[in-house]
């Protein structure tokens, strides 16, 4: 029997697997679902098997995707000790944020990566990427991790910050768990296993982010409301701040019709403290929830952790302003 750790990669397309049309944009190929002939030489450290789930360019992903995701997480779990999955850079911070809701009691690593370039191309930052999270995969963190340039982040602490850089993503209030340098350099403890494997993989779609702007009144969370949303992120200025003018009455008028305000920021570090300023201290007394500081796309993907498990009202914000998966409440 091999002691090299077993690992699954799971390839969903992504820029990673992407050839270009002559002449056109990147489009998903079959590139990735034989991404492993490109990191030849990666067997003789871990037992790698593959499996194609799908072949989509990550902005065409949602919770459906995440819910399959997990799913096939729970199904492959006791066969290997860790996963690997392809994925695009656009959407990531979104699926491994949702990942981290759906799989308690996650005891091995799941690890997500992608590339700003094809790994069918001679400068890519795909090899690298692929070969390191492997690596990481078979070490035994306990959590939904995302592996980009030379850091593994927890998957739910990171925002995709650059274009251009191949290190296209950062954890701005949260140290990476390890940096892959020449050595392997540990930073921050991974957290414990708690509780018994299980998964919970719904979402609400029904779920909108709405970006104030100086000078605006509450309009468009009016607008929202009306549409029939469950639940609004409100990307306030700042430690959470508001126009006093129109912003706290439309949060009060979305908090009686049953439709759940989460105030998070428009800044990319920093905890939140939105009761620092007027505008937010009315916000937050109009019933608005505060989210710490979550990034952008895990305070959006909770609230619809939370409404897709039946949660309201006092329910709701008990699950959003507890620690789930080391978020940054």
């Amino acid at each position: 029997m091999s002691s090299r750790p077993r690992v699954l990669v799971v390839s969903t397309g992504g820029t990673l697997g992407m050839l270009q049309r002559d002449p056109g944009a990147l489009a998903p190929s079959e590139v990735s679902e034989n991404v492993l002939k490109y990191v030849q030489g990666l067997d003789s450290a871990v037992d790698l098997h593959a499996e194609a789930l799908w072949n989509l360019d990550s902005s065409d992903m949602g919770p459906g995707h995440w819910t399959a995701l997990a799913e096939l997480v729970a199904l492959r779990r006791e066969s290997v000790d860790g996963f690997v999955i392809l994925h695009g850079t656009d959407t990531m911070a979104w699926t491994a944020s949702a990942l981290s809701f759906a799989l308690r009691g996650l005891d091995r690593p799941v690890v997500l990566t992608g590339a700003q370039r094809p790994i069918a191309w001679v400068r890519s930052d795909a090899r690298p990427n692929v070969v390191n999270s492997a690596l990481c995969a078979g070490m035994g963190i306990p959590e939904v991790c995302v592996y980009f340039g030379r850091w593994l982040f927890r998957g739910n602490r990171v925002s995709k910050t650059s274009i251009q850089s191949y290190e296209a993503f950062e954890s701005p209030d949260c140290n990476p768990l390890l940096e892959l340098g020449v050595e392997v350099r540990a930073i921050e403890a991974p957290r414990p296993v708690v509780g018994d494997f299980g998964v919970d993989a719904r979402f609400s779609r029904e779920v909108a982010v709405v970006t104030p702007l100086p000078g605006s009144d509450g309009e468009a969370l009016d607008a929202l409301v009306a549409r029939g949303v469950r639940g609004v992120v409100v990307r306030a200025f700042g430690s959470g701040n508001l126009p006093q003018a129109g912003w706290p009455e439309a949060i009060a008028r979305a908090t009686e019709a049953g439709v759940a305000v989460v105030l998070s920021s428009q800044c990319l570090r920093g905890q939140l403290n939105a009761t620092a300023y007027e505008g937010g201290r009315k916000a937050v007394e109009a019933g608005a929830i505060t989210a710490g500081s979550m990034t952008m796309e895990c305070a959006t993907v909770k609230l619809m952790a939370g409404l897709g498990r039946g949660l309201a009202g006092e329910a709701l914000i008990a699950f959003y302003t507890a620690d789930q998966a080391g978020e940054g409440v």
